[in-house]
C-alpha cells in the first residue's frame, strides 16, 4: 500500500506539472489577460504549483460536471424533448435503455483505459522509470475510484428526477464500474492471447459506436424501451456482473506482463532516441501512406492533366490516399446495404412491423443528424491531410498565406463534400426504395424534404470538420488533439444536434432550418478561414 501511495504521488506530480504547462500556454493566448504572464513563468516553481492546484481542482469539477452533462445532454434531454408526455416510469425505462447501451456497450469498447495510448504512460514508465506494474495498478485503482465517485451523484440525481429510488443510482453506478472493470480485463486478456490492441482497431470501434448509437436512440421513435428497471436491476443480472467484476479485478491485479502492455502503446525502446515518434505511431496507422497505395503510372494519369499549383498538389494527395478515402466509404456503403437487405427481409416476413418502421423513419429526420455525423469521413481525411501533407508544408511561409490557405480550403471542401455525398445518396436511395416498397404515403414533397435534408446534413458536416481543422488545427506533431476550443465547439455542435430531436416529426421546418444552417455555416466558415487561418493554421 505504501508503494502504491508513493507511486500515485509521483504520477500526480507529473500530471500536475504537465497540466500546469498546458494551462499557462492557453492562458497566455487570452487577449489582455495573457500578457500578464511573462515567458519565464515556466521556470517559476511556486507559480507553477499554484497552476497545478488549479488544474487539479478543474479536473475534479469537470469530473462531476462531465457526468452530469453526459447524462443530461446525451440521455435526459432527448427523452424530454421527444416524450415529455409519457409517464415518469416509461421515461425512466427509456433513460435506462439509452444509458445501458451507451455506457455499458459503446463506452466499453471505445473508452478502454488500460491499453489507451497516453503521454502519461510514456513519461512515467519510459522516462521516469516507474515500474509498469506499479504504474498500472496505481492508475487503474485511481481510475476506478474516481469513475465511481463522479458517476454516483449524477446517476442518483437523475434517478430521483424520474421518481426512481435513490438506491437505483448507487447500484447502477456499482454495476457500471464492475462492468467497465470486466471490459478492461477482456481487452487485456485479448492482447495477452492475440497481441492485438482492440481499441486501436478503428473500424471495429466506430462500427460499435455507430450501431450502438442507433440501437440506443431507436426507442425514442418507437415510444418504448427494450430495457426497463425490472431487467436492468434483476438479481441474476446484477449478481453476474458483480461476480465478473471481482474476477476481472483479480485478473488485472495478478497480470504479470504490464511492461508489454505499456510498450505496445508507446512503441519505442529507448525514450531518449526519438521523443516525437512515440505517440505518433499509436495514431498514424490508419492515415499513413503505403507504397502499394499508388504507382508512378497513376501519378501521370488524366486526373493531373491541366492542373497547376494547389489544385495539382491536392490532386496528388487524394490520388496517393485512395485507400484512406475509399475504404471508409466502402464500409459505410456495406453497412447501408446490409441494413437495407435486413429491412426488405423484415417487410417480407412481417409487413405490419415494416409499415410501422417506415412510419417512424418518415418522422425521424432529426435523428439523421447523428447518423450523418458518423457517416462523414471528414475527421479521418483531416488527420491524413495533416500527417501526410500539411505537417511538412506548414513549415514554409508561403503555405500559411491567406490566399494559399483559402485555395486549399475550397479545393478540399469540394473533394470532401463529394466523398461524403456518396453514402448520403446511398441512404436517400435505400430509404426511398423502402418507402416505395412498403406502400407508405410517400409523395413528391416528402421525397424532396427527405433528400434535401440528408444531402444538406452531409454537406454541413463536411464543412464543419474542415472548418474546425483550419481554424483550430487541433493536431500536434504526435497527431493527438490538445486544443480545448476544438472540444468546446464540437460539444456545442453536439448539443445543437441533440436539440434537433425536439423538432416536430415529418416537419418541413426542420428541412428549412438544416438548409439555412448549412448555407450560413459555409459563409461563416469561409469568412473565418480567410480572416484568421493564417494565424491558427500552423504546426503545434
Amino acid at each position: 500500500m505504501a508503494t502504491m501511495i508513493s507511486t500515485l504521488r509521483s504520477i500526480q506530480r507529473i500530471r500536475g506539472s504537465s497540466g500546469a504547462n498546458r494551462l499557462i500556454y492557453y492562458f497566455k493566448k487570452l487577449p489582455v489577460l495573457g500578457k500578464l504572464l511573462k515567458g519565464d513563468i515556466y521556470s517559476n516553481i511556486a507559480l507553477k504549483q499554484v497552476f497545478a492546484g488549479i488544474v487539479l481542482a478543474l479536473r475534479v469539477v469537470w469530473g462531476f460536471l462531465g457526468k452530469f452533462a453526459y447524462l443530461g445532454i446525451v440521455i435526459y434531454l432527448p427523452i424530454v424533448l421527444t416524450h415529455k408526455e409519457l409517464p415518469l416510469a416509461e421515461q425512466y425505462a427509456l433513460f435506462l435503455h439509452i444509458f445501458i447501451v451507451l455506457s455499458f456497450i459503446v463506452a466499453g469498447v471505445s473508452n478502454v483505459f488500460i491499453l489507451e495510448p497516453k503521454r502519461d504512460k510514456y513519461i512515467c514508465v519510459k522516462l521516469m522509470r516507474i515500474p509498469a506494474k506499479q504504474y498500472m495498478h496505481a492508475t487503474l485503482l485511481l481510475k476506478g475510484l474516481t469513475f465511481f465517485i463522479y458517476f454516483f451523484p449524477a446517476l442518483t440525481v437523475f434517478a430521483g428526477i424520474f421518481g426512481a429510488p435513490l438506491w437505483h443510482g448507487v447500484w447502477l453506478t456499482l454495476l457500471l464500474t464492475a462492468w467497465r472493470i470486466v471490459t478492461e480485463a477482456l481487452n487485456l486478456w485479448f492482447f495477452d492471447k492475440k497481441e492485438i490492441v482492440l481499441v486501436k482497431k478503428m473500424s471495429w470501434v466506430w462500427t460499435v459506436i455507430g450501431l450502438g448509437g442507433l440501437l440506443a436512440y431507436v426507442p425514442l421513435y418507437l415510444g418504448y424501451a427494450f430495457v426497463n428497471d425490472a431487467t436492468g436491476f434483476s438479481v441474476p443480472v446484477s449478481f453476474v456482473i458483480v461476480v465478473l467484476g471481482g474476477i476481472a479485478a483479480v485478473y488485472i491485479g495478478k497480470y504479470p506482463n504490464y511492461r508489454s502492455a505499456v510498450d505496445v502503446v508507446t512503441k519505442i525502446d529507448d525514450p531518449l532516441l526519438d521523443m516525437n515518434r512515440m505517440m505518433k505511431e499509436a495514431r498514424v496507422a490508419d492515415v499513413q501512406t503505403k507504397e502499394k497505395d499508388f504507382s508512378s503510372e497513376e501519378l501521370k494519369g488524366k486526373a493531373f492533366q491541366g492542373k497547376t499549383g494547389y489544385a495539382y498538389l491536392n490532386a496528388i494527395f487524394f490520388s496517393r490516399h485512395k485507400r484512406l478515402l475509399i475504404q471508409p466509404i466502402q464500409r459505410r456503403l456495406t453497412i447501408i446495404g446490409v441494413l437495407f437487405i435486413v429491412a426488405v427481409l423484415m417487410m417480407l416476413i412481417s409487413p405490419e412491423t415494416s409499415s410501422e418502421f417506415t412510419a417512424y423513419l418518415l418522422g425521424g429526420l432529426p435523428f439523421f443528424v447523428f447518423i450523418m455525423n458518423y457517416t462523414s469521413i471528414g475527421e479521418r481525411v483531416c488527420k491524413a491531410m495533416f500527417y501526410n501533407c500539411d505537417l511538412s508544408l506548414l513549415r514554409y511561409g508561403f503555405y500559411r498565406e491567406q490566399a494559399a490557405i483559402l485555395d486549399n480550403f475550397k479545393i478540399r471542401l469540394i473533394k470532401l463534400s463529394g466523398l461524403n455525398l456518396i453514402p448520403a445518396v446511398a441512404i436517400c436511395l435505400a430509404c426511398t426504395l423502402l418507402f416505395l416498397l412498403s406502400g407508405a404515403d410517400w409523395g413528391l414533397m416528402d421525397a424532396v424534404i427527405f433528400w434535401v435534408t440528408i444531402l444538406c446534413l452531409s454537406l454541413f458536416f463536411s464543412v464543419h470538420h474542415l472548418f474546425m481543422y483550419y481554424i483550430f488545427q487541433p493536431y500536434s506533431t504526435e497527431l493527438n488533439m490538445k486544443n480545448p476550443f476544438f472540444f468546446i465547439v464540437n460539444s456545442i455542435v453536439l448539443g445543437l444536434s441533440v436539440a434537433c430531436i425536439g423538432f416536430p416529426k415529418a416537419s418541413s421546418l426542420f428541412t428549412l432550418v438544416v438548409l439555412a444552417g448549412t448555407i450560413a455555416y459555409m459563409v461563416i466558415a469561409v469568412t473565418l478561414v480567410y480572416k484568421f487561418s493564417s494565424r491558427t493554421f500552423r504546426v503545434k
